[in-house]
């Protein structure tokens, strides 16, 4: 582990267990999907909806945002896969970790720290919003970083570094996604159909608004049992 780590993970872990309301409150907000990418996608939602002169221009920025979450979370899961092990913070016997109340010892165990899915995801999407407008990304990219980032650290599920490198991963996927090149050969086509074919479009909208704002838990959970049928049908 290097200093950077070391020295952030030391002055946050000197809060542990101080008070009970504290570590439940992080906890919870940790935890909560609606706290975490509901309030972002509520404010996605917002600006899609908005009526204003460059609306059309906002929309298909927007409709890039999501194939860059798409993007960054299929990137950050084949990452977290091929790179080699990193231990979280609550798992590493050397770095003495305080465990806040309410976190258990085995949380993520199995789980590779680096990148934090949930940087590389919100962080995507935090990006995208300075398309709606300067002041709601830099809303939303504080809001990530207080409520998403910090939360994680304190808990011992995330070092600094994987944060850091995992907003910059999101990020990076954020403006590669948004170039003119890619909105006007996938994002406007898609913009087109949103209005010949909007009883096909906003149910899939939702779906993949839906998704993003809690992780993607429920495709995942539904990849498992497909794996699951099709281990047991061939063995």
């Amino acid at each position: 582990m290097n200093l950077f780590d070391s020295t952030i993970i030391d002055f946050i872990n000197h809060f542990s267990r101080l008070s009970g309301t504290v570590d439940s409150t992080v906890n919870f907000i940790s935890g909560n999907h609606l706290v975490k990418g509901g309030v972002l996608l509520t404010i996605f939602l917002w600006g899609w909806f908005k009526a204003n002169k460059n609306q059309a221009y906002v929309r298909v920025h927007m409709i890039s945002t999501l194939f860059s979450c798409i993007i960054a979370i299929i990137l950050a899961r084949a990452l977290a896969l091929l790179l080699p092990f990193r231990l979280r913070p609550l798992h590493e016997e050397g770095l003495d970790f305080l465990l806040p109340y309410g976190m258990r010892p085995t949380a993520l165990e199995s789980w590779s720290s680096f990148p934090s899915d949930h940087a590389v995801l919100f962080y995507a999407l935090s990006t995208g919003m300075f398309f709606i407008s300067k002041k709601v990304g830099i809303t939303a990219l504080v809001y990530t970083t207080l409520f998403i980032g910090l939360p994680r650290v304190y808990l011992g599920l995330h070092y600094p570094t994987d944060i850091i490198g995992g907003a910059l991963i999101g990020i990076i996927i954020a403006l590669l996604c948004n170039v003119k090149t890619f909105t006007e050969k996938i994002s406007q086509p898609v913009l087109n159909w949103s209005s010949s074919k909007p009883e096909i479009f906003y149910p899939v909208f939702f779906i993949i608004t839906y998704q993003i704002a809690e992780m993607f838990d429920s495709s995942r959970t539904f990849i498992d049992l497909l794996n699951s049928i099709f281990q047991a049908i061939i063995t």
